[in-house]
């Protein structure tokens, strides 16, 4: 695409989360091809407006070779060639300085990162949870939910990358368990499955998203469906981790198999109940595996 100056009156995007790729006003996208410039490039935005010094790019980017000479800078010419190529050499935004031996991007305010919104969300999320203002709250994890389209910077396995990524992963998954837990309190069965499922695709093998799927279907007198949900969390469990559910799970599903959560109960337990049942780890909180629920 050929620069046209516009860009720079309007947000680019850039998505770090799933597939790689400049978002222009208009609705264009820009691609970028797995490579040490594009590396070197998401480290730096990653850092935006921090400069990172020579010695620990080179041990990111290349931390098998004990003195890659010139490869650096071959890498920061090869990120300025292609910023130059898409956006001009007289763009105000997403230029790559060297200041005090080291490199900064400063991307400028016109730049939105996908994963620093997540981010940012989340911790706004948390805020005005602490402050009680629960509506606003779920809409920013809504908002940061959305937001993670997939694993951050697909393709790459530097360490750096890899340590982004996790970190990332959890942030999501906590935005998306505040979001079933939340649901679940307010009886919206529909919102709290939608959540799970979810987690379930980031997580396969996340216990309480499991739990809170084997309560809903129960509520709703769905106790094969239930039990569907005790059994593939069973079976991932052993794929994955040669592990079987904890008693957490075991003991919902000798309650929900005895009927104590169907419509027809007479004896339903109440929503603070069901609560802490759920709540066996909270977001944030990482259960046996590693993993959020």
């Amino acid at each position: 695409m050929a620069f046209d100056g516009t860009v720079t009156r309007e947000r680019v995007r850039i998505n770090l989360l799933g597939e790689f790729a400049f978002e222009l006003p208009g609705g264009d996208r820009i691609g970028w091809r797995a490579g040490k410039a594009r590396s070197l490039f998401g480290l730096l935005l990653v850092n935006r407006g921090i400069v990172v010094g020579k010695e620990q790019l080179r041990e990111q980017l290349w931390p098998d070779i004990d003195h890659p000479s010139t490869s650096l800078k071959v890498a920061v010419h090869g990120v300025r060639k292609v910023l130059d190529a898409h956006f001009g050499a007289d763009r105000d935004f997403l230029r790559v300085e060297y200041r005090d031996f080291g490199y900064v991007m400063d991307a400028g305010l016109d730049v939105v990162v996908d994963c620093h919104e997540l981010e940012r969300c989340t911790l706004a999320a948390r805020e005005a949870a602490v402050h009680g203002r629960r509506e606003s709250a779920m809409e920013l994890y809504r908002q940061a939910a959305a937001l993670y389209a997939g694993e951050f910077f697909c393709g790459e396995s530097d360490d750096w990358v890899t340590e982004q990524r996790h970190w990332l992963r959890l942030t999501a998954l906590g935005a998306l368990d505040a979001l079933a837990e939340s649901a679940m309190d307010t009886g919206d069965l529909i919102e709290a499955a939608a959540a799970c499922r979810r987690i379930l695709a980031v997580d396969s093998a996340n216990e309480a998203a499991f739990r809170r799927l084997m309560l809903i279907h129960a509520r709703r007198g769905e106790l094969q469906q239930a039990e569907h949900w005790y059994s593939l969390c069973a079976r991932r469990l052993h794929e994955q981790f040669e592990l079987g559910p904890d008693h957490h799970t075991r003991a919902l599903r000798r309650r929900v198999l005895s009927g104590e959560f169907t419509p027809e109960s007479r004896h339903p337990v109440q929503h603070g109940t069901a609560g802490r049942t759920l709540r066996i780890v909270h977001a944030g909180s990482t259960n046996r595996m590693g993993s959020i629920a």
